[in-house]
Order: structure tokens, then C-alpha cells, then sequence
């Protein structure tokens, strides 16, 4: 499978196309709403979100609640636009400076607009295909926020969000991707490229915030012996080799404080070289709860194409059979073995 987005943050929608996606996955509009309705919802957001319903139009690629097999196509609507303001003044540390230069340009706002996770709301509408696909053989995908800023209490987490609010900062925090039911031997190890860690993180990287992605026990592991990880194989994250186990996969990915922030800071107009200070009064004031849903979407592409490319086949209904079969001959296999 493959996906492609394109459109601006204020423009006037984005819009995205995934191909790939089999024949006669059950899917509506309810469900995927209920989707946009998640990343839209998370704690932590800016007040763009209680602008933002996240209409949407399904322009191909799906037929009286069933996908066709052809590409789905999508538009995904903002209803916060604006024209786009030519600005030669960067934020410190989002990347607009360095995307003026690549392209040697002094419009920091048309950087922004791309660089903006709006683009990850066209994402969600695309990938809740994949995550229904799954849904429909058994296999579950969740995320949990383990830690906001300095605190790993759940009951802090309001406090934190609300104290960073009136200070006009941000912050960031970690979150957890769990797959469960997976059946073994998805991914491969014939070149790195294969290896199933190699390709989730490389997709949980995607979102912008995201700076460190961990498998099982992390960062941890160095700290173990290997006869640990023989008697507690999960400790390695349900992946070997690149490949799955049949166990649960975990995954944990860090989220950086966001650039845009309330508060006042000191920046440049590369145009001028004059130094300005700006705010930011629409930014989130942190990104881990959204980024934690977002990358449950990711997540679920990856896992998705990788029974596609097992399974081979248009038809869903044919993939579902190849699928049980396999899960079937696994367990036949692994009966009686001490994993």
C-alpha cells in the first residue's frame, strides 16, 4: 500500500489518496468520523480544535459502505483558513528557517503551513481504512500516554497541562503503541529495509514532534543480561529478527516540547536580519496525546501492508482466509514450545 497528502493547513482543505487497500473492508462514514473525533479530542489542544469538525467527502474507493479495491480517495475540509502572509520571521526550533533556506525563500508562513500537523488529520482519514482492515481480523492496536513532562502520575496530567496553559509554554511526554493478536512472521530480515522495527519507526518518525521511538523494554535492554530476555522474551517488544513473535508489540515514542508557543520569544527576519519577538496563540500545548492516537493510524499501515504483502490478494474476504489458515499452522507449530 502507499498514501500520498497534500494541502496547507489554512487552505482550504487537504486532501489524500491510499492505494492498495483490498476489496470488501466494511467501513462508513460513522466509524471514521468517530476516528477524527479521537486525534480532534485529546487533551492538550489548541482552540483551533473547537473550531475544526473534520468534514470530510470520500470521493472513490468506497460503495455502499464497502471498499471498492480501487484508490480511496479524500477530502478533508478546514473550516480555520486564512490567505497566506508573506513573513521572512522564523520560530525558533520548527524548522521554518531551515525549510526557507533548502528552498531559498523568505515566505516562512508557506513552510509552515506544510510543516503544520493539520496534515496528520488527513492521515487519520486515510489510515482508518487500515485500522478497520485489522479491526476485522482480530488484531487490536491502542495507545497510552505513560508520562506528561516530569510526571508519570496520571492524575497530574490536567495540573501539568493547565500550569503550562497560564505560563504560555509547552511540553512534552511519552507515550505507548500496543498491537495484540498478531499472528508471527510479519516483517523479514532478508535486508534492514524488511526488519518490522526499522519500518514503525520510520512511520511513528513521520510526525514531527517525535523525537526517540523504543521497542519492548527500550533503552532498558542495555541494562539486561541476555538470559533475562530468555526467560522474558517480551522484554524485546514482540518483534525478532525483525519479525513477529505472536506476541504483543511495544512500541514507545517521545514527544518534544512544541515551538509555537504563547510566550514571548526572541527571533530574526532573515530577510532583514532584524531580531523580533513573537507568540504563537493557536499552537497545542503539547502533542503527546495527539501524537499518541496519530500513531495508532501509523502503526496500523505498516501492520496492514504487511498482511497484504503475506497474503497477497484484491479481496479481503480471501486475505481473512489465508490469515486464519496461517494463524492456525503457526499454532500447530509452536504448540508444546517454551517462547
Amino acid at each position: 500500500m502507499k498514501y500520498l497528502t497534500a494541502g496547507d493547513s489554512h487552505g482550504k482543505c487537504l486532501v489524500g489518496i491510499i492505494e492498495g487497500i483490498p476489496y470488501g473492508i466494511d467501513i462508513n462514514e460513522k466509524y471514521i468520523n468517530e476516528q477524527m473525533r479521537r486525534r480532534r479530542e485529546c487533551m492538550g489542544r489548541s482552540k483551533r480544535q473547537n473550531i475544526e469538525d473534520d468534514r470530510f467527502d470520500i470521493i472513490s474507493g468506497l460503495h455502499n459502505g464497502i471498499t471498492t479495491g480501487m484508490p480511496v480517495g479524500v477530502i478533508l475540509y478546514n473550516k480555520s483558513t486564512r490567505e497566506i502572509n508573506d513573513s521572512s520571521v522564523f520560530t525558533p526550533s520548527y524548522g521554518d528557517l531551515y525549510g526557507m533556506i533548502k528552498y531559498s525563500s523568505f515566505n516562512s508562513s508557506v513552510i509552515k503551513e506544510r510543516t503544520s500537523a493539520r496534515e496528520t488529520a488527513a492521515r487519520v482519514l486515510l489510515l482508518s481504512f487500515a485500522k478497520r482492515f485489522l479491526e476485522l481480523l482480530g488484531i487490536t492496536i491502542t495507545s497510552d500516554v505513560i508520562s506528561c513532562y516530569d510526571s508519570k502520575n496520571k492524575k497530574d496530567f490536567s495540573r501539568i497541562i493547565k500550569k503550562f496553559e497560564e505560563e504560555g509554554d509547552s511540553f512534552g511526554g511519552v507515550f505507548e503503541i500496543r498491537v495484540e493478536n498478531l499472528i508471527p512472521c510479519l516483517g523479514g530480515f532478508m535486508e534492514g529495509y524488511d526488519r518490522l522495527e526499522s519500518k514503525l519507526s520510520e512511520i511513528i518518525f513521520t510526525i514531527g514532534s517525535i523525537k526517540a521511538v523504543e521497542f519492548g523494554d527500550g533503552i532498558n535492554i542495555a541494562l539486561k543480561k541476555s538470559s533475562d530476555i530468555i526467560k522474558n522474551p517480551d522484554l524485546l517488544g514482540g518483534i525478532e529478527a525483525g519479525m513477529t513473535t505472536g506476541g504483543p508489540i511495544l512500541i514507545r515514542a517521545t514527544t518534544r516540547p512544541l515551538a509555537g508557543i504563547r510566550k514571548k520569544v526572541e527571533s530574526y527576519n532573515l530577510k532583514t536580519k532584524k531580531k523580533v519577538f513573537i507568540s504563537n496563540t493557536t499552537s497545542d500545548i503539547t502533542s503527546v496525546f495527539a501524537a499518541a492516537v496519530i500513531s495508532e493510524y501509523l502503526v496500523s499501515f505498516v501492520i496492514a501492508d504487511e498482511i497484504i504483502k503475506k497474503f497477497g490478494s484484491d479481496n479481503f474476504y480471501d486475505i481473512k482466509k489465508q490469515y486464519e489458515l496461517w494463524k492456525r499452522k503457526t499454532k500447530k507449530t509452536l504448540k508444546g514450545i517454551k517462547k
